[in-house]
């Protein structure tokens, strides 16, 4: 009478095939892993260059804004391409002189001082000339300024301007491209960045720009924007 059960080169035989099956299962379970997480990477970074370059044109599209007269008399540039950053301007809000600034003076009296910091820049216009000073501190209902007044302003005849300035720069270290406003601490606005570049035309009212990433997959993401305020200011580039 034959016994039954498997002979020890039959297991030996059937565990092989066991461990076959298993490691090609954990191959195509790995190697579909690291697709997903590719694909899911590509995705990811797609969104947050789309969305960088959204907040980009926003920002763009503002430069200048409040600012024409400023703008035409050469006062205020409404966008900026340095290599290494990019620098837009607004008017962040209009003030009111209460008291004459006279030639030489460092200080501002106003209406109010809510909500101007340090660092800010405000423009100055009289007719027909203006000029541009940065604010160093806040007293009272005075802004006291860097450096000293070039012409006389009077409460009735002069108008200014509280300037908001947006910079573009890439920490090229961190792999980040980062948005700062004002004097504030600049904000991440999009990581794994491998380069962040813009140009200005030279008739000033367009600008391309262009941001690249290190994921791999993801290709450049370019867009080209119409500076409306630069135009209707008739600039001809900075």
């Amino acid at each position: 009478m034959k016994r039954a059960g498997f002979t020890l080169v039959e297991c030996l035989i059937g565990l092989t095939i066991a461990l076959f099956v298993l490691t090609a299962g954990l191959q195509f379970y790995a190697g579909t892993q690291k697709l997903f997480t590719g694909l899911k990477a590509r995705e990811e970074g797609d969104q947050a260059a789309l969305a960088a370059l959204d907040r980009m044109r926003i920002d763009l599209l503002h430069a200048g804004r409040g600012l024409l007269e400023e703008i035409r008399l050469g006062l205020v540039a409404p966008a900026v391409a340095a290599p290494t950053e990019l620098r837009l301007a607004s008017a962040e809000r209009e003030l009111r002189l209460v008291a004459a600034s006279g030639a030489g003076s460092t200080r501002l009296r106003l209406a109010s001082t809510a909500e101007i910091a340090a660092g800010q820049l405000i423009a100055l216009r009289a007719g027909a000339a203006g000029e541009l000073r940065r604010v160093v501190r806040i007293e009272a209902e005075d802004a006291v300024l860097e450096a000293p007044l070039e012409r006389d302003y009077l409460p009735d005849a002069a108008k200014a301007a509280l300037i908001e300035t947006v910079t573009y720069y890439l920490d090229s270290q961190a792999g980040i491209l980062r948005r700062k406003v004002n004097a504030a601490p600049a904000q991440p606005l999009v990581e794994n960045a491998a380069a962040a570049t813009w140009a200005l035309a030279p008739s000033g009212t367009l600008i391309r720009i262009r941001l690249e990433l290190t994921v791999k997959g993801v290709h450049p993401h370019e867009a080209t924007v119409f500076l409306k305020n630069a135009a209707l200011a008739g600039t001809t580039g900075p």
